[in-house]
């Protein structure tokens, strides 16, 4: 089954792009879908979730994530929204990677794509370096081939169990130091992940869908809007702790609205 959708909503409807729910995560700072979803919903036709929704790997928080996504999907269908969901990194059971819309005039996929590591400065791939690029040798054509480098950033997601540092460190702080500065290399991925994505993902559209003018990502948790030629490259953002959840609001393949959004 192609990880490779098509979508082509109807004439006039609102579709809302956001991302990086990651409900069931300790680190979650996104209402419950019952009380999010008067604003989130209200006044549009379609949601698309571009990846990292909940928490769906075994991990400890993978019950809640699952729980917490199921009640979102029922407020959508109860309230006449469609819902697209894309895979992340974080849910790598959502069978889309990528959803073209508008007959492929915008793109939205999560972003992980974009590396073949997924995310390089993980825990999960510094810990785990020779098995993942083990793993990604074994994608021969994933430099060419569209399905295959989406499938490999699947596998990679599956390869890896998710990893939050703790150490046995009970001081908080502390621990949300080590978290975002050890190993060095870490901060130094994320800095450079966030300085380069914009220029990245234009470079990935140019080789894989050149003919898209909108491309949609999350993944980062930093949101952002670049322009490359006639290509607009928008994050969303992350409802996380640290970042800021943004969405952006599309009609007949134009922008309507692209803002923080307030709950």
């Amino acid at each position: 089954m192609s990880a490779i959708h098509t979508i082509n909503p109807q004439a006039g409807a609102k579709v809302r792009f956001i991302s990086d729910l990651h409900y069931g995560h300790e680190r979650c700072e996104a209402p419950e879908p019952s009380a999010l979803a008067p604003a989130l919903l209200d006044g549009i036709d379609m949601l698309v979730l571009v990846g990292d929704t909940a928490e769906t790997r075994v991990c400890a928080w993978q019950e809640r994530g699952m729980a917490l996504r199921e009640v979102l999907r029922n407020e959508c269908r109860q309230r006449g929204v469609q819902l697209v969901e894309i895979s992340g990194n974080h849910d790598p059971d959502v069978p889309a990677l990528l959803v073209r819309f508008w007959d492929g005039k915008v793109v939205a996929m999560h972003g992980h794509a974009l590396y073949k590591e997924v995310a390089p400065w993980s825990w999960e791939y510094l810990n785990f370096k020779a098995k993942c690029q083990e793993l990604i040798r074994s994608y021969q054509n994933s430099d060419t081939d569209l399905e295959e480098r989406l499938e490999l950033s699947r596998a990679m997601c599956r390869l890896t169990p998710p990893i939050l540092r703790r150490d046995g460190i009970k001081n908080r702080y502390l621990r949300g130091l080590l978290h975002c500065f050890w190993p060095p290399q870490r901060p130094l991925n994320i800095i450079r992940c966030w300085l380069t994505c914009g220029r990245r993902a234009n470079r990935f559209a140019e080789q894989f869908f050149p003919e898209a003018e909108v491309v949609v990502l999350g993944h980062f948790h930093r949101s952002g809007h670049w322009q490359y030629g006639q290509r607009h490259i928008y994050n969303t953002g992350a409802w996380f702790r640290h970042a800021s959840p943004y969405y952006l609001d599309m009609q007949d393949g134009k922008v309507l609205h692209y803002g923080i959004f307030r709950f």
